[in-house]
């Protein structure tokens, strides 16, 4: 018996797909992949403002982890166009590889207790308590051992940047003019060095700071930016006001 050729085809389809299960499975795997978008939003928390989304699968740079409210795990990370945000984690790609990386690490983002800064349960490391204010993380900045301010916590920042006020206090001279880059967007500013800014137990040395009277909340006076934050791995615990800072090795 001749059978038409629309189930003659559909056999054959059938009996390759009992034959090579895997390859099937692969290719659904795949598919399914492609369709998943994973999104980068300003805030560990769903209902803040997307900046981001693309295709799972994409490589981004790990910043750092947090355990927001509910104890759902949040990764920062830069995208490949240069935006910095928080991706949740979950069983796509994206986040699984950005899981990995943390988990490789020794121990350099262990879960924070709630016992202070000289406790922080990893060598090297430090935590420092820091100001939960909605979407902003408020952290104790000091400047030449002598002069302490609440700056802002922004990775986004490409450089650290103070008022006015504490520049005068520190007596910087303004070595020129720039353009800063952070949360409240792009701005024309005064730029002068500083010896030194220390968070808790961390310092650096010898860094260019932007000055500028961006912020109308008296409870920040600048912004924490990526030239100091960037020597560091980061562990946010939102839940304890706590931030973890671990030197980065070489």
């Amino acid at each position: 018996m001749t059978l038409p050729l629309g189930l003659t085809f559909i056999l054959a389809l059938m009996l390759s797909m009992i034959a090579r299960p895997e390859v099937w499975a692969s290719s659904s795997l795949q598919a399914s992949a492609e369709q998943t978008v994973v999104q980068v939003f300003t805030t560990p928390d769903e209902s803040s403002l997307v900046i981001e989304s693309f295709r799972d699968g994409q490589s981004l740079s790990p910043i750092a982890e947090t355990t927001a409210a509910g104890g759902l795990k949040w990764f920062m990370v830069k995208s490949s166009n240069g935006n910095i945000g928080w991706i949740k984690a979950g069983a796509n790609n994206t986040a699984k590889k950005i899981d990995s990386h943390f988990r490789s690490l020794p121990n350099e983002n262990p879960v924070i207790r709630a016992t202070g800064p000289a406790e922080s349960g990893t060598k090297g490391a430090t935590a420092i308590p820091v100001k939960v204010s909605g979407s902003k993380v408020i952290v104790s900045v000091n400047f030449n051992n002598s002069t302490a301010a609440n700056l802002l916590l922004d990775t986004g920042a490409s450089r650290t940047m103070i008022s006015s006020r504490i520049a005068k206090i520190l007596r910087l001279q303004s070595m020129g003019s720039g353009t800063g880059y952070g949360i409240g967007g792009v701005v024309t500013v005064s730029t002068s060095r500083v010896d030194s800014i220390r968070v808790g137990e961390m310092e650096r040395q010898n860094l260019l700071v932007m000055i500028h009277d961006f912020s109308l909340d008296p409870s920040y006076e600048g912004l924490l930016g990526f030239d100091f934050l960037s020597h560091f791995h980061l562990s946010l615990d939102l839940q304890k006001s706590l931030l973890v800072l671990t030197p980065r090795k070489g």
